[in-house]
């Protein structure tokens, strides 16, 4: 998997959990994500979430899924 390939999972992990965030309480609008998670917040979630994908094709590639 390509490094691009990893950041597009990421960016849409994130544009999904905040989506489902959103429909639960009935928001519309994804304005106040945008503002939020830019920046260091973004960058932040990003490699949280790299970083546990990471972990998810080490233990596939080991076999233990």
């Amino acid at each position: 998997m390509t490094k691009e390939q990893m950041n597009e999972i990421a960016e849409q992990a994130l544009h999904q959990a905040c989506a489902y965030m959103q429909d639960q309480i009935g928001q519309k609008h994804g304005d106040i994500a945008g503002m939020f998670f830019c920046g260091e917040n973004e960058d932040t979630i990003h490699h949280i979430f790299k970083q546990y994908l990471e972990t998810e094709i080490a233990y596939k590639q080991r076999g233990e899924e």
